[in-house]
């Protein structure tokens, strides 16, 4: 009895501001915790407004905010994506173990990824129907209207970016245009001197906070472009090559991976070599090329316009299979919840025991 009145009590505390700075959450958490049953079979109520609830969050939470999230007016150094925000520009950081690191991310997100497409239907069923009782009717049908609009047709890859605050609006974008699939590259050998270190390491920040879109990691663009060209995708990427074609001349039909080079440096030669039609952005200013998220925006919104005809294109909302969307159903109820792993801890007091992974949520 005493565990299970701790537990209520930590998950009650949750939706109380206590100390610290309060953060007024736009979208996720909008009057969450409606209830939670206790033992004695007594209900303790948590007061929550329909349209807005107080929580207690960490300030770089409350900086990556998905829905409220803000260019830096100085990206490259964008304390956001340190860790603890104590991003210095001489941190020793050492390429060995950052790239041991880049290997356990990756390895990280393909368990998670593989976790819940390997959860038995009957089994994300009964857990969905827990965790829905501490979402409002208002979130849920948030999630549902977005589900229905998720589309794997098409695809995102980011080879070796630079900027950790760049890809995270890029990947704001592309949630808001419906791809729910984006795979980032993430060479360590790409990344050798102090400052390039101390920005992947924000890359690695950036993509944990992506809870929305489904992030697969690569270590290298020839597994990068093999694991999806064997997946039926072709490769669309943007190059400045004067043989790449404009992006109006391509034929936008079936499924698509888009490539995003480097900041700096565009896509590699090998990326080039490999990719089936490379092509850019018509320009008529002074500017050489648009800012990658200003880029993919713009790239996105031209497949949006090419997806007009009902099963062509390469944007196709709703050709989610059901227990992609039944995962994914339940996975945004956890993220929804006002504190990670509260979602596990409820489905340990139902009875529902999920693989360790997902205590990450």
């Amino acid at each position: 009895m005493a565990t299970a009145l701790a537990l209520n009590l930590s998950i009650m505390r949750v939706a109380v501001a206590f100390s610290g700075k309060h953060h007024r959450r736009s979208v996720v958490g909008r009057g969450i915790m409606q209830r939670f049953v206790s033992s004695n079979n007594q209900k303790s109520y948590i007061e929550s407004s329909s349209t807005v609830e107080t929580v207690h969050v960490q300030e770089e939470d409350k900086d990556l905010n998905w829905e409220t999230f803000e260019f830096s007016d100085n990206p490259k150094k964008d304390k956001r994506f340190s860790m603890g925000g104590k991003q210095s520009q001489h941190d020793n950081l050492d390429a060995t173990a950052e790239a041991s690191e880049d290997r356990i991310a990756a390895a990280r997100l393909d368990e998670m990824n593989a976790a819940f497409r390997e959860l038995e239907p009957a089994l994300v069923e009964e857990a969905t129907e827990v965790i829905k009782q501490y979402i409002n009717p208002a979130r849920m049908e948030r999630v549902n209207g977005v589900l229905s609009q998720r589309t794997k047709r098409s695809r995102f890859l980011f080879e070796n970016p630079a900027n950790p605050s760049n890809v995270f609006a890029c990947l704001r974008t592309i949630d808001s245009f419906g791809f729910q699939y984006v795979d980032i590259i993430v060479d360590s050998s790409k990344y050798d001197k102090p400052m390039a270190l101390i920005q992947k390491r924000g890359m690695r920040s950036a993509m944990g906070s992506a809870h929305w879109i489904t992030l697969t990691n690569h270590l290298s663009t020839e597994d990068a472009v093999k694991q999806l060209k064997g997946q039926g995708y072709r490769i669309f990427a943007s190059d400045l090559n004067p043989s790449s074609k404009d992006v109006r001349e391509l034929d936008w039909d079936g499924p698509i991976c888009v490539v995003m080079g480097n900041e700096d440096r565009g896509i590699s030669q090998e990326m080039r070599e490999l990719a089936d039609e490379t092509f850019t952005l018509p320009m008529c200013g002074f500017a050489e090329s648009f800012n990658l998220s200003v880029a993919t925006a713009i790239t996105c919104a031209h497949m949006s316009a090419s997806s007009r005809e009902k099963d062509k294109g390469p944007i196709q909302p709703g050709d989610l299979d059901e227990h992609e969307v039944n995962c994914l159903r339940l996975k945004w109820y956890m993220n929804s919840l006002p504190q990670r792993k509260m979602g596990g801890a409820l489905l340990r007091k139902a009875g529902i025991k999920l693989p360790k992974v997902f205590d990450r949520l």
